[in-house]
């Protein structure tokens, strides 16, 4: 009787070790797979913002031609975003779409910050008294989301060759789980 409930006793203690190390192997799974999600977090940030941004221009000029440009970019932004949100479930770091809204957006910043010095800024921006002062108001702003832009891309093209600093975190996180399970 004794010995049967030894064993049960054994049974018990190894299922809990088999359930404490199924846990701690999730637990790391998790970890890992926030750090990689993690360091793609200033590119989600700033495609919110940029999308958000063209959202509030085009409910803005809707009646007007000029809702075209943001609604293009928007559509843009939506491959970014779908590409961002798959990254939790497929790790990679070569973000196509994104680096293709980033591009585009550059690409309209810089044709409105042009636009500013030109007739056109009227057009484009005619929710804006049309006065030098809000002329360069305008241009900088478009400036500071160049300069964030700018930041995003050199972002991109760190991570798609490994380089950036999440990634180092990452390599000696993966390290210290490697060494901990040799000890174990």
């Amino acid at each position: 009787m004794k010995a049967a409930v030894n064993q049960r006793r054994e049974r018990a203690q190894s299922k809990d070790k088999q359930l404490a190390v199924t846990v701690e192997k999730n637990r790391q799974d998790m970890s890992l797979k926030s750090m990689q999600f993690n360091r793609f977090m200033l590119i989600r940030y700033a495609t919110a913002l940029f999308f958000f941004v063209n959202l509030y221009w085009a409910l803005i000029m809707r009646h007007t031609w000029v809702v075209i440009i943001p609604l293009a970019v928007m559509f843009v932004s939506g491959f970014a975003i779908v590409e961002q949100i798959k990254l939790f479930g497929q790790h990679t770091n070569q973000l196509i779409f994104s680096k293709l809204f980033f591009r585009t957006q550059l690409a309209v910043n810089v044709a409105l910050m042009i636009s500013t010095m030109t007739p056109l800024f009227a057009s484009l921006f005619q929710f804006v008294n049309n006065t030098n002062q809000n002329r360069y108001i305008v241009l900088v702003i478009l400036l500071l989301g160049f300069g964030v832009i700018l930041f995003v891309n050199k972002r991109l093209t760190l991570i798609a060759s490994n380089h950036d600093k999440y990634y180092s975190r990452l390599v000696a996180y993966q390290a210290i789980l490697k060494k901990n399970k040799g000890m174990k």
